[in-house]
């Protein structure tokens, strides 16, 4: 839609507004009574009809503007206005013809031949609207409205170079120009640059004049934040993935600006902070995302497994508990409460918590190892030396398989000489037995 689309007459005298402009229609003022008498009817209809299109009366403002062209066939203003009120009933080849009539009686008249390429595009005619558009754009220069459509037009063509470039020149003509605004958000997102997308359609939102448009912006809005954090989250993991575990926390960071709640960003980036050993800022990341998930099991045993490497095993428990409460088979919250109970020297309840890891994932052989020392511990060493058997035979890690072999080589060779077996301590090894939550 264009900003000048109708121009207002007043009695004996013509005026409309192109930005800053006024242009002064005079009508002579020495002419024949029963001339001047039709020509001031012509001119109380125009009047009328104006103010009928205002109102949104358009069956009205047509009627009225047809008796205008009646009395004054050379009215290239009714001719424009009653094309405007056909283009917003849908009737676009009746307003193309107005418009065209209009140039007819006064080909430098631009608005109309903006407002033809406008009914052009609407009816599907890209071609003829860029050709309209783009000769309108040529002789009003600084018509900011007119540039819009013409960016329009042309993103939809698929020339979103070009768009771009006039869109910008919209927005710099006229810096409250929100249609504009909203176009260019479109074009962004099209080029999957989301944050410049949220610049502009943001700076729509705070320009206001959206009328029924405002919900949907803002909804859009928000879609678009969650699309613009979940790339980036990806982003993230990307670089996560190739080792760059600081580089990943920037843009998580990122990505936690535009989408704060976002817990997927929140649970990855704590744990990358619990790699790289900065425990507290991993559980402030936890603590925020059970805050919005708060029946999220797997956060509450990531938190755990910070508070354990901060040696706050009361918290570590509480924590792995509600994440059992919340998941019954979540083997990595047992297995690791079983290692809190193992370094407590709570041999029943961590023997208890390591089978139970084992039957519910019969295929990590952590599980097997852990619970082999604790069999150790309490003196069942052929228990102790079946679990190390098991492990080996899950573990695929060369160097994992020849420490295996020596504990099953140096617990065989006690069993035989039935000397008491070495048991390391629980501390020992413990970030081979402690079983991580990945990526």
């Amino acid at each position: 839609m264009l900003q000048y689309k109708y121009l207002r007459l007043e009695k004996r005298k013509a005026w409309f507004i192109t930005m800053s402009k006024f242009l002064l229609l005079l009508i002579l003022a020495v002419i024949i009574p029963m001339q001047a008498l039709a020509q001031e009817d012509a001119v109380d209809l125009y009047n009328r009809g104006v103010e009928e299109l205002k109102q949104d009366r358009l069956d009205a403002a047509i009627d009225s503007f047809t008796r205008a062209v009646q009395l004054d066939p050379l009215d290239h203003l009714s001719y424009n206005n009653r094309g405007v009120a056909y283009k917003r009933k849908g009737l676009f080849d009746k307003a193309i013809a107005d418009y065209s009539k209009a140039l007819e009686v006064k080909p430098d008249y631009y608005f109309a031949l903006a407002n033809r390429g406008t009914a052009r595009f609407k009816k599907g005619d890209l071609d003829g609207a860029l050709k309209d558009l783009s000769d309108a754009a040529k002789q009003g220069k600084k018509e900011s409205a007119i540039i819009t459509t013409l960016g329009i037009v042309r993103k939809e063509t698929g020339d979103l170079d070009q768009a771009l470039k006039d869109l910008k020149q919209a927005v710099s003509l006229a810096k409250k120009n929100t249609r504009a605004y909203i176009a260019l958000g479109e074009l962004y997102e099209l080029q999957k640059d989301y944050s410049k997308a949220l610049d502009s359609y943001t700076k729509a939102v705070e320009l206001g004049d959206l009328k029924e448009a405002g919900p949907q912006l803002k909804e859009k809005i928000g879609s678009l934040r969650k699309t613009y954090a979940m790339e980036l989250h990806q982003e993230g993991l990307k670089n996560y993935r190739e080792g760059n575990e600081k580089h990943a926390i920037t843009i998580w960071s990122a990505a936690l600006k535009i989408e704060p709640d976002f817990s997927p960003v929140l649970r990855d980036r704590g744990l990358t902070y619990h790699k790289i050993g900065k425990y507290k800022q991993a559980i402030d990341d936890f603590d925020t995302a059970i805050s919005k998930e708060p029946s999220n099991a797997e956060l509450y045993r990531v938190r755990a497994d910070a508070f354990y490497r901060l040696k706050q095993p009361d918290r570590a428990l509480a924590d792995y508990t509600q994440a059992l409460q919340l998941n019954s088979r979540d083997s990595i919250a047992y297995n690791n409460r079983g290692l809190v109970y193992h370094e407590q020297n709570d041999l029943n309840k961590a023997l208890e918590d390591y089978s139970k890891a084992i039957s519910t994932d019969p295929d990590n052989p952590v599980f097997f190892e852990n619970r082999a020392l604790v069999y150790l511990l309490k003196k069942q060493n052929q228990k102790a030396l079946e679990d190390y058997r098991e492990a080996l035979r899950l573990t695929n890690e060369e160097s994992r398989r020849t420490a295996l072999q020596q504990k099953i080589d140096s617990t065989a060779q006690e069993l035989e000489t039935e000397k008491s077996p070495t048991v390391p301590s629980p501390q020992e090894n413990s970030e081979n037995r402690v079983v991580p939550s990945q990526l």
